[in-house]
């Protein structure tokens, strides 16, 4: 999503980063992912031994739980961006980045025979167990670059900020506190029907984007079913319309909101979207069952409104048809709005799978699904 001209009251005009608005309304963008499988495009990320089910062992805890990507860049490629688990006492998980050169279609990938593979650039090592939901945010001016925001779910319970380009990686920016501890102060430690509370997890979903002269990021917990509301005004947060300067402090509390997106439902990743209406909307992405890297994959539907914010009920519930195997929504699930309008709807394995040619190496395969 590169970045749309909007004011700044400091450095006049700014082009500040944005999501694209869909070509037609929301329900019609869905309706066309469900109606084209057929051009459902597969490419391969070049992860390791130690993301595989084989590796495991926590009894198949450890797994992808993030999927994130870049615009396509002035130089053609496209970037990855994927977290991992490891929830072994003492483990890290981490962030990695992958660069996907292959043939695009606009900024849809085009599935090669063999599939394309995009090679790992970097291999992060998190403070964080258990780096969960991730979205990614272009820097200003249209730039090679952007900010990555990472929930740190279980021994954090934060934000982390990382900024990056092509040339100088990712690199931690900042951290954001307004998460949720594991336990809500004052309230029992046994739910009402009896189970006891699982104290390890905070918050595991996160949303950002630009609506007018603001950004609004969403820090929520489907543990807890609230979320925190933070806003900062662009010409603020990323100040002298200068590349991998955004100021995290910024953001400032804007009050905590009911969060419909429980963790009952099983969904992995959450994403703001604008239509071509001007009306925003959650898409929450869940795999039935939860967790099954070969259960059926849907998006839910979810209206947005900011001023004041709120969250609505469940609008709505598509079925999405990826290729066949083990990518899904049940860990990972990103959208991307191409300039043109087009939604494309991305997932991955839940766990890396060596499967190369002649045993050449681990790899998780990405689908793409374009909505025309």
């Amino acid at each position: 999503m590169p970045a749309e001209e909007v004011a700044s009251t400091a450095w006049g005009n700014c082009r500040y980063p944005q999501s694209h608005a869909t070509a037609r309304p929301i329900r019609d963008e869905l309706a066309g992912l469900a109606a084209n499988a057929s051009a459902c495009a597969s490419f391969y990320l070049d992860t390791v031994e130690g993301m595989s089910n084989d590796f495991l062992s926590t009894e198949g805890e450890d797994h992808h739980q993030g999927l994130a990507r870049s615009h396509r860049l002035s130089d053609g490629s496209i970037h990855f961006f994927l977290t991992h688990s490891e929830l072994d006492p003492g483990d890290k998980g981490s962030v990695s980045w992958y660069r996907y050169d292959g043939p695009a279609d606009g900024e849809h990938v085009l599935e090669t025979a063999p599939l394309t593979v995009a090679p790992m650039t970097q291999l992060l090592a998190t403070d964080e167990q258990h780096p969960a939901d991730i979205d990614f945010l272009p820097d200003v001016e249209g730039v090679d670059g952007g900010y990555l925001f990472v929930i740190e779910e279980v021994t954090e319970k934060r934000v982390a900020v990382y900024r990056w380009s092509p040339s100088e990686g990712i690199v931690l920016q900042d951290h954001v506190f307004q998460g949720f501890p594991g336990v809500i102060p004052d309230q029992p430690l046994v739910r009402a029907d009896g189970e006891p509370y699982d104290t390890r997890f905070g918050p595991d979903f996160v949303f950002v984007d630009r609506v007018g002269d603001y950004y609004y990021l969403g820090v929520a917990s489907g543990h807890w079913g609230w979320g925190q509301l933070l806003r900062a005004a662009a010409a603020d947060l990323l100040p002298f319309c200068k590349p991998g300067l955004m100021d995290v402090s910024a953001f400032v509390p804007a009050g905590m909101f009911p969060w419909p997106v429980r963790q009952s439902t099983g969904a992995s990743q959450v994403k703001l979207v604008r239509d071509s209406e001007d009306k925003w909307f959650l898409l929450a992405f869940h795999s039935n069952p939860p967790e099954d890297p070969n259960g059926t994959d849907y998006v839910d539907l979810y209206g947005v409104r900011f001023e004041p914010f709120a969250i609505s009920y469940r609008l709505d519930t598509v079925h999405l048809t990826f290729k066949p195997g083990d990518t899904g929504f049940a860990s990972t699930g990103t959208r991307h709005v191409e300039a043109s309008g087009r939604l494309l709807v991305s997932s991955s394995y839940r766990w890396a799978e060596n499967e190369l040619p002649d045993g050449a190496g681990y790899v998780s395969r990405v689908d793409e699904l374009p909505s025309s």
